[in-house]
């Protein structure tokens, strides 16, 4: 089961090293819905929620619960 607190202590750790990165991620929740973004910070001290924007240089504006995250990956474009 993929929440699980290993899961998710190893999910944090991922995120972390990738706030501020200039390339998006794709981040897809639990509910099946898929959102490319870019990773910007913690919006809370236990690192429970994420800070994620549409621009690569604009600030956290949006905010994503860990538990609804299922997986998060580098956002590959395709050729088409």
């Amino acid at each position: 089961m993929r929440s699980t607190p290993g899961y998710i202590e190893n999910l944090r750790k991922r995120l972390v090293s990738y706030i501020g990165s200039s390339e998006p991620f794709c981040i897809i929740k639990k509910n099946e819905e898929v959102i490319v973004t870019f990773i910007r910070g913690f919006a809370d001290p236990d690192r429970n929620i994420i800070l994620i924007s549409e621009k690569s240089d604009s600030l956290g504006m949006n905010f994503i619960e860990i538990k609804n995250i299922e997986e998060i990956q580098p956002w590959m474009k395709s050729a088409a």
